[in-house]
């Protein structure tokens, strides 16, 4: 049965809206989709098709970064790199920012997200698998972001 990106979306994003993975596989089951048959897309998707598989690559390329972070770590380590951060990010709060300052407390901000992320998924599953097995398998995908 092919995947249907739409109906991938709807069930992604009610369960999870932020997750940086559901966002990474809805983007790339869209472009795969696409990237299939182009011959029903748009004038400009084709002209840029090449732009397109490089995208795929890329996203792939992220997928399995964060698939060999996550099964590398443990739940200490992510806490660890929180900790950290929160550490940093209330010497900021205390002493003020400048401009590069304030981009660094953002960063660990969302750093924080992430990781805590990570870690409801840690606390579902020991270890990811590749972005293709999920796109066979969505309702493993769902699982673990529920």
């Amino acid at each position: 049965m092919p995947l249907d990106a739409n109906k991938l979306q709807g069930l992604l994003f009610k369960k999870q809206d932020n997750s940086s993975l559901a966002r990474i596989l809805l983007e790339y089951a869209t472009l795969v989709q696409k990237v299939e048959a182009p011959s029903g897309q748009s004038w400009y998707f084709k002209k840029g098709l090449e732009a397109n598989k490089k995208r795929i690559l890329d996203l792939t390329k992220e997928f399995n970064d964060i698939k060999d972070m996550f099964n590398d770590a443990t739940i200490d380590a992510l806490l660890g790199k929180i900790n950290e951060n929160s550490e940093g990010k209330r010497h900021y709060e205390k002493y003020g920012m400048n401009t590069i300052q304030q981009m660094h407390y953002s960063k660990m901000n969302s750093e924080n997200e992430f990781l805590r992320e990570l870690i409801r998924l840690k606390s579902k599953t020991k270890s990811l698998r590749d972005i293709d097995y999920y796109l066979k398998h969505p309702e493993e995908f769902l699982n673990i972001l529920n």
